[in-house]
């Protein structure tokens, strides 16, 4: 007597497809995050995040959304400041090496650093100049507070 073959179970491999093609989506996705690293920290120096953190809430969620909302525009000078960083390394390196060359890269960072400093500050003033008297004095005094409880010797 011949054994008889098991009946056919087509879902069987379109649930091993379906499952394999998720391992492989969420392994690239993983992949992907620890390719391009931690998240960038906001341009704009610390100070002006800790301005921007000790807005009254609403004016924080607005000085937010403004950011998100003008995101793209942030693109291409964080590029280029990226860049300049690459420049610098290789001038550092060059043969003969040129300071005058090294002191224009690091003019050019500077002048990038400004530009999008100066761009966080107009979205912060956008939100100061729609405050109360009232609301302007509570944000000095969560300005005074956080800077007493700050990191040491700030």
């Amino acid at each position: 007597m011949t054994p008889t073959p098991p009946p056919a179970r087509p879902w069987r491999r379109w649930l091993l497809v379906a499952s394999l093609s998720l391992n492989l989506a969420f392994v690239g996705l993983v992949a992907g995050a620890v390719l391009r690293g931690p998240p960038e920290r906001p341009v704009g120096g610390p100070e002006l995040w800790s301005y921007a953190r000790a807005l009254p809430e609403p004016y924080r969620d607005d000085l937010r959304d403004a950011m998100r909302a003008s995101r793209r525009d942030w693109d291409e000078p964080r590029d280029r400041l990226r860049r300049q960083r690459g420049a610098l390394a290789e001038a550092l390196v060059a043969e003969p090496f040129d300071p005058e060359e090294v002191a224009e890269v690091l003019g050019r960072e500077l002048s990038l650093s400004s530009e999008l400093a100066g761009r966080g500050t107009d979205l912060l003033m956008a939100q100061i100049v729609r405050m109360t008297p009232e609301e302007r004095a509570a944000y000095a005094e969560a300005l005074r507070r956080n800077r007493r409880h700050g990191p040491p010797g700030d």
